[in-house]
């Protein structure tokens, strides 16, 4: 099923558990963290592609960037324009309701964000080529999306579900009931190919919740003292191999 606007306005409350759950803060705060080393200084100029509520682009402006933030959610944007106004950086970020897949915007940014949205459009080739199109020279792009190998390796190591991790060996798409639509599945070869055919430079691979998402005690994760420890072990362990191949979510850090 194609995701629609009105799917995640309705899930934008159960989108809204899993942000402040122990695996939603992890997967904001290692991707901010892989993020900052390859950022040039602010005021550099943001495009927050698929950006949501704003928990991506919001944190980077309170450090002196300025952003645009594209959704086809007004729910998303709204409650983003509720936060910006709370951080009072609302003078500092834009909000725009419309297609991430299909956008349109003039001038060209320093930096793209595109976290969590690849996988939910048709065409994702044409998307890359647009963005590319749509950054400066020597402009950094960060590309976040979901990781089909770790779901196999979760549902029969977390789970015991042996059955939906063979079902899940040969599965080319998804489907999301958070937001009632269907995902295309990519692996990080596959990605890199096509990063590389739309003009990218890879300047480094990351992964996100490499270790999180294969221990089965969710309760024991919003113990503070767990979660503190486990917050700096997912820091240690982005970048290096094998553990960035096993992650919940490639995170690929490129230049044009």
């Amino acid at each position: 099923m194609k995701a629609e606007a009105q799917n995640f306005d309705k899930g934008f409350a159960q989108w809204q558990e899993y942000q402040q759950a122990p695996w939603g803060k992890l997967r904001y705060r290692v991707a901010q963290a892989n993020l900052q080393p390859h950022l040039p200084p602010p005021p550099a100029r943001i495009l927050d592609l698929g950006g949501g509520n704003g928990l991506d682009s919001i944190p980077l402006v309170k450090l002196g960037y300025t952003a645009v933030l594209l959704d086809f959610s007004q729910e998303m944007i709204a409650q983003g324009q509720k936060l910006a106004a709370q951080e009072q950086v609302s003078d500092k970020i834009s909000f725009q309701v419309g297609d991430a897949a299909q956008f349109m915007v003039q001038e060209k940014f320093d930096i793209i964000l595109c976290h969590n949205l690849l996988q939910y459009v048709e065409d994702a080739t044409a998307v890359l080529q647009k963005i590319h199109q749509t950054l400066r020279p020597g402009g950094i792009f960060s590309l976040m999306i979901t990781n089909p190998h770790t779901e196999t390796l979760a549902y029969a190591l977390r789970d015991y579900d042996l059955a939906a991790a063979q079902e899940n060996l040969t599965k080319s798409t998804k489907y999301v009931e958070t937001f009632n639509a269907t995902i295309q599945r990519y692996t990080d070869d596959a990605l890199k190919t096509m990063l590389q055919e739309c003009g990218f430079m890879l300047l480094e691979q990351y992964g996100i919740r490499c270790i999180c998402d294969f221990i089965a005690d969710n309760e024991r994760k919003f113990d503070p003292d767990f979660y503190e420890h486990l917050e700096q072990l997912e820091l240690s362990v982005s970048d290096k191999y094998p553990y960035k191949l096993l992650a919940r979510f490639y995170q690929f850090i490129c230049q044009k």
